[in-house]
């Protein structure tokens, strides 16, 4: 049984937050996900390959099954690759991939049995986390995965069968780029709240961050190759860098990491400072006045993620957390220390996860405050 801790955090106003903290009694965490399956509302993966199940209410802990882990490739220049994992949202399937690399599996946690083996090339791997996130599509869990670097296909997670079956030519060089052929490197996956929509940070040669939006209902429903260039492919915006932190605020906008505007003529960004961009993912339309969202904050802290519940903006750096109104764009929260891992939004809350911990943050109190 994991021991539970109720204890104060004391945010920088002086205003005390209750945390949940889980101590957990088993080898070292590596990640985990949220669910709301059976066995509990969070999947752990730890370092022997294991995957638990965890209660957060009652302590309670299961070990669901055992794999065997993909081998992690040598360092190279940009992030060090380490093991992700990522979870349908009723708990049976689960992918552990390799970001910076190019190898994953998909499991169905109950069994250990594994459904399907990912590869999604190694042409320039080591650059994005491995592309992957399940959705819920026609009443069956659905894996989007990178099947090469400028590819991205979505399967049945139960049997591995492909729904985006389709052909596209090799680029040959001197030749014309064939139809729908995507020179595009596909980078870290998020789905809309509601799944309909997918927002992919990736980049094209210059290099250059572009990343993109696009229906998932016209994508998986009508149009195998919409994912390339289909009619609801939005450019997002043009960066400097990926593997930006970034979040669905709504289900037609997402919220960016940093403030720069893109300057044509120089081709690269300018008047980079902290803050957001709250930008349309659904239409493709000219930056608007209020997009840019400068923030106070210590530009010595690095932001690692951003979280949204729909009324609130939360901003999870390495020295702890910032909370910002959406609509009024004041900053309504600084708690240092805490640095959410995952928002779970069934159960209303930030989680934080360590080797040896899992904490939980309930937001209800956020809205006491």
């Amino acid at each position: 049984m994991i021991t539970i801790n109720e204890r104060l955090l004391q945010a920088t106003n002086g205003q005390p937050y209750p945390l949940r903290t889980l101590s957990w009694p088993a080898l070292p965490i590596m990640d985990a996900c949220p669910v709301q399956a059976p066995y509990g509302h969070v999947l752990v993966l730890t370092t022997d390959g294991a995957l638990h199940g965890v209660d957060l209410d009652s302590g309670a802990s299961v070990e669901l099954c055992r794999v065997e882990l993909p081998e992690l490739p040598p360092d190279r220049e940009r992030l060090p690759p380490s093991l992700r994992l990522h979870a349908s949202s009723d708990g049976i399937h689960a992918a552990i991939v390799v970001d910076q690399g190019q190898h994953g599996i998909v499991v169905e946690t109950q069994s250990g049995a594994i459904t399907m083996r990912l590869d999604g090339g190694d042409y320039h791997a080591e650059q994005v986390p491995f592309s992957a996130c399940f959705l819920r599509h026609e009443g069956r869990n659905v894996l989007v995965h990178r099947t090469d670097w400028n590819r991205l296909d979505a399967a049945d997670a139960a049997t591995g069968k492909s729904l985006t079956e389709r052909t596209i030519a090799a680029y040959e060089s001197g030749k014309d780029l064939p139809e729908h052929y995507h020179d595009y490197f596909h980078g870290q996956l998020r789905p809309s709240p509601d799944g309909s929509r997918l927002f992919d940070d990736g980049w094209v040669w210059q290099p250059v961050s572009i990343p993109l939006a696009w229906s998932v209902t016209d994508w998986l429903g009508s149009n195998p190759w919409e994912s390339e260039a289909g009619a609801s492919v939005v450019r997002v915006a043009m960066r400097d860098d990926w593997n930006t932190p970034a979040c669905w605020v709504s289900e037609r906008h997402v919220a960016l990491w940093g403030t720069a505007d893109w300057d044509e003529e120089e081709f690269e960004e300018s008047g980079k400072g902290p803050g957001v961009r709250i930008l349309d993912a659904t239409v493709q339309a000219a930056l608007s006045a209020d997009a840019r969202w400068p923030m106070d904050m210590d530009e010595k802290s690095r932001v690692l993620d951003l979280f949204s519940d729909g009324k609130r903006l939360y901003a999870a750096a390495d020295t702890g957390m910032t909370v910002w109104d959406l609509a009024t764009r004041a900053q309504i929260g600084d708690l240092p220390g805490f640095t959410p891992r995952f928002h779970d939004a069934a159960r209303a809350a930030l989680v934080a996860i360590g080797p040896q911990t899992i904490i939980e943050f309930p937001l209800a109190w956020l809205a006491q405050a």
